[in-house]
């Protein structure tokens, strides 16, 4: 047991016990406990931060996040089929009439009933006419469906939500490129402004000061944004309640104060990866929806009060769109302005 187990002070706080495990689970005392009451009293500790790292809190909020889509899965207990009738994706052909599973089928899930093309290409879903819908978000009733890709006629909400996930992605990407010495927060939620040509991520990343990103770490961050697209990773969306949204992201003292901020408990987060993300518009479908993605600028700034935060700046296109090389290369330099979103004057 001495090998399994190290005990330091012997008295009543269980924050001046070290807990070792190894295969099962063992109390300080050499009685096997429940994984449950182990992981209640782990997520007590004062000094989480410490004792699990930035990758450590990574595991633990995405085990949050799918202990939560587990059971709010678990709630439906009983299939109920809905009525959906989905507006003709081609511009020949007649509307199709699905029979799906409430609480469970997504607008995703009939694109599959259609053809690989509209799953391929559909990048957000309209409900009833008016309501804004994420593929992969369970449809809760019967309805009317009309899918949306980057070169439909109404392209406005589709363009937004393709900029919100462009913003998402370079989160995900700066959150994890820097070494572990240079601890990363991420201040700026996902932002589908279109007004200033570049998508952008605000992160306050320690012991680093006044960095100027050389073309090189331009390059690599590029090649970063690159790999995932790539990865045809799917945004995933889950509605939560106050309690879960704080456990989530209890490294991050911007989004505390934002979900203190809010009067209501419903929450929805984005998972891309293992990167979660406070977001109420919806995301397109996957990241395979993007194409030509490049970090084209990182702007040292400060807050009101003075402290230091970088604004990384991109600018993308979705992979259903082409443009001229030239064209292209214009904006990218237009993206290196800087974004003043947000800014006062």
């Amino acid at each position: 047991m001495n090998n399994v187990l190290q005990q330091f002070k012997d008295n009543n706080s269980i924050h001046n016990k070290r807990f070792y495990r190894f295969g099962r689970r063992v109390n300080r005392s050499g009685f096997y406990v429940s994984p449950n009451w182990f992981d209640q009293e782990f997520s007590k500790e004062n000094n989480l931060k410490n004792v699990v790292k930035d990758g450590g809190i990574i595991l633990r909020s995405n085990k949050i996040f799918d202990d939560e889509k587990k059971r709010q899965a678990s709630l439906v207990n009983r299939i109920e089929k809905i009525s959906v009738q989905l507006e003709k994706p081609f511009a020949v052909g007649e509307d199709y009439s699905l029979m799906m599973n409430r609480a469970i089928s997504t607008p995703f899930d009939c694109a599959k009933h259609i053809s690989q093309l509209v799953t391929e290409r559909s990048a957000l879903a309209i409900v009833d006419g008016t309501e804004l819908w994420h593929m992969h978000q369970p449809l809760n009733r019967s309805c009317h469906l009309r899918f949306l890709h980057f070169k439909h006629p109404d392209t406005m909400p589709v363009n937004y939500a393709f900029w919100r996930s462009c913003s998402m992605l370079l989160a995900r990407v700066v959150k994890r490129c820097f070494k572990e010495q240079f601890s990363v927060q991420i201040l700026s939620q996902p932002i589908s402004d279109l007004k200033y040509g570049s998508f952008i991520c605000d992160a306050k990343i320690s012991n680093l000061v006044d960095w100027k990103a050389s073309p090189e770490e331009l390059r690599t961050l590029t090649s970063l944004l690159w790999d995932e697209t790539n990865k045809s990773t799917q945004f995933e969306r889950l509605e939560v309640n106050r309690e879960i949204a704080n456990q989530l992201f209890s490294d991050n003292s911007s989004r505390l104060t934002y979900i203190e901020s809010i009067k209501e408990d419903r929450f929805v987060v984005y998972r891309l990866g293992d990167y979660i993300e406070l977001c109420n518009e919806p995301m397109i479908a996957n990241t395979n929806q993007m194409n030509s993605m490049y970090l084209c600028a990182v702007h040292p700034l400060k807050t009101p009060t003075g402290e230091q935060f970088y604004r990384f700046q991109g600018i993308g296109l979705p992979k259903q769109l082409h443009i001229n090389a030239f064209a292209y290369s214009l904006l990218r330099e237009r993206a290196k302005n800087l974004n003043q979103i947000g800014f006062v004057n």
